[in-house]
Order: C-alpha cells, then sequence, then structure tokens
C-alpha cells in the first residue's frame, strides 16, 4: 500500500502538537493525576482547534489520536472521537460533549407512555465520569438500539485503575429516561463500526504514546554521561532504543493502514493487526525509556510512569474490549 500524508494533514497533525504541548506541560499532567480535576475549558479549546469536526476523516482522526496519545491529553477526546461523534452524526444532533459508549448486553429498554426508560449495568465503562451524555446500548423488543442518558439519571461508580488519566467505572441504570439516538437497524450499521473506530484509534495513541517514550529514552541518553561520554554511543543502549524505534514504525504502519482501511475491505483484519502492535509497542518503547533513564524514571516527579501506566492500560484494554488475536486467528482460519 501506497500511503503518505497531506500536506494539510501534516499541518494538521503538528498544530496539534503545539497544541497539546503548550497546554499540557509534564507539571499539568502530574497535577491531574494526583487531583483527577479536569479544566472544562481544555474540552472547549479541543473543538476550537477542530477535533470534533464532522469533516475529519480517519486518516486525520488517527493523527490526532497519535499525538493525544503522545501528549497523554486528560481529556475524553479518544473514547467521544471513537465511540460516540458518529453516533450523533448520523441522528443529525449537536455533540453535547464528552461522551461515553455504553456497550453492554446487560441494559434493555423500554417504551412507557412517554419516554423510553432504561435498566441494567455495564462495568469497565471508560471515562463515564466526564461525560456529560452516555451513550447506550440496550435491548428493545425490535433488537439492540442507542439511546442518549444523562449521567445524572445513572449510578456511576469509578474504580481506581492502573492509568489515573484514564479510569474505569461501572454504570447502573434503573428506569434511567432515554433518548433513541438510532433505531435497531441503525445500530446493526453503526455498533461495529464504532468498535472499529474506537479500536483504531487507541492502536493510533498507543503510537503516540511510545513515540514520546522513545523521545525522552534518546534525550536522557544524550545528556547522560559515563565514563566521560553519552551513554547513548554504548551499544548496550543504542540497540535498545533502535529495537524500541524499529517496533514503533511497525505499530505506526499497522495504525494508518487501519485508518486507510476502515471504510473498506479488510477494515476488521487492519484494525486488529494495529490494534496488537500499537500497545505492544508502547509497552516495549516504555520499559526500554526506564531502563535507559535509570534511577531517576522510578520517581514519581519524573513523570514517565504515567506514559508506562497509559501503555499498560491500552494493552489491557485491547483484550477486554476487542480481542484482536481472536480476529485474526478466524480470519487466517477461514
Amino acid at each position: 500500500m501506497d500511503f503518505a500524508t497531506t500536506t494539510t494533514q501534516r499541518g494538521l497533525a503538528d498544530a496539534a502538537r503545539r497544541h497539546l504541548s503548550d497546554r499540557f506541560p509534564p507539571s499539568r499532567l502530574a497535577a491531574t493525576a494526583d487531583h483527577g480535576v479536569l479544566d472544562p475549558e481544555d474540552w472547549a479549546a479541543l473543538d476550537r482547534q477542530g477535533w470534533l469536526d464532522a469533516e475529519l476523516g480517519p486518516v486525520d482522526l488517527a493523527l490526532l489520536a497519535e499525538e493525544s496519545g503522545r501528549a497523554l491529553l486528560p481529556q475524553p477526546w479518544v473514547g467521544t472521537a471513537g465511540s460516540a461523534l458518529p453516533v450523533y452524526q448520523s441522528a443529525r444532533l449537536p455533540l453535547p460533549g464528552p461522551a461515553a459508549l455504553v456497550d453492554s448486553s446487560d441494559t434493555c429498554a423500554a417504551h412507557d407512555a412517554q419516554d423510553w426508560r432504561i435498566s441494567g449495568s455495564a462495568p469497565g465503562v471508560v471515562d463515564a465520569h466526564l461525560a456529560t451524555e452516555l451513550v447506550v446500548a440496550a435491548t428493545t423488543r425490535q433488537g439492540v438500539a442507542l439511546f442518549g442518558v444523562a449521567p445524572s439519571e445513572v449510578s456511576v461508580a469509578v474504580r481506581d485503575d492502573i492509568d489515573p488519566l484514564r479510569r474505569y467505572a461501572t454504570v447502573r441504570l434503573l428506569h434511567a429516561p432515554a433518548r433513541l439516538l438510532a433505531d435497531p437497524g441503525r445500530t446493526a450499521e453503526l455498533l461495529p463500526a464504532l468498535r472499529l473506530r474506537s479500536a483504531m484509534l487507541l492502536a493510533c495513541e498507543a503510537v503516540g504514546v511510545a513515540d514520546g517514550a522513545l523521545a525522552e529514552a534518546v534525550r536522557y541518553a544524550g545528556i547522560r554521561t559515563q565514563f566521560g561520554q553519552p551513554i547513548g554511543s554504548f551499544q548496550a543502549v543504542a540497540h535498545q532504543l533502535a529495537e524500541a524505534y524499529a517496533e514503533i514504525e511497525t505499530a505506526r504502519s499497522l495504525a494508518y493502514r487501519a485508518a486507510v482501511t476502515l471504510n473498506g475491505a479488510g477494515a476488521v483484519e487492519a484494525v486488529a493487526c494495529a490494534a496488537v502492535a500499537g500497545p505492544r509497542a508502547a509497552v516495549l518503547a516504555c520499559e526500554v525509556a526506564l531502563q535507559v533513564c535509570g534511577g531517576i524514571a522510578m520517581t514519581w516527579e519524573f513523570g514517565l510512569h504515567l506514559r508506562y501506566r497509559r501503555a499498560l492500560w491500552l494493552d489491557a484494554h485491547r483484550v477486554t474490549s476487542v480481542p484482536p488475536h481472536d480476529a485474526l486467528a478466524a480470519l487466517l482460519l477461514s
């Protein structure tokens, strides 16, 4: 496959990198991780920057996801853009703000005299506590449909997890009032596409996490000296960095392939490959960075642990949400 980003796309990625670098320095990420308080203006700034525009294609979104991973963006943009935004676009409704998809088989919807009511529960909903509306997949008499539910109408129990900048929550609904966003016929088309799109964006985010870790390791290897020379000149260090670089470039190629083919034939295979390679590259790059940076990397203040935590989260989430190895095995054996 021949692939190259356009001048406009490169400009989009560069502008995103500058914006995130200026707005989310390491000190602010550390404060957010410690206290868990997000500034609503950050979300508004992303909107002004065009991160939620309907005109963005899969490749544009992939580039933004990569930059969000590099910066460890402490906003629920990946989940909103991946799993919720297309639902509102399909319904021709404005996005109310950050949104989270509740994709569970344990939620049911019934229509009473006035409106829809949903009951059930869903564990492992990403960033549900940050959502202005929950997009709930619920079973009706006609099949699974998508509904919008206000967070104030449900119970959201956030759990502490490995990544303080991205948390799971258990959502419980008891006759929660809901508005219909997509009927069963439309949902049958939307839901599989949402899962693929979300997995693609998370794979691209993982590439950004990995690239940021490698950049930190290379920078440190160039300024830390031993025996009168930078440690990066020693083969024991250089070879680890080279191995991480090769893994990242493979993951990046697969992630871009997934973005290019997202709406066409071969999307399932391409996304599955990217979902395997991205988190694997992120974990490797972070572990190499931890080894290269040595003792300082073990400190809370250095901040590399936040990147490693996100890499581990991505590696675990890909298994629990969309099992890519299962998808690849099915494709290879079919």
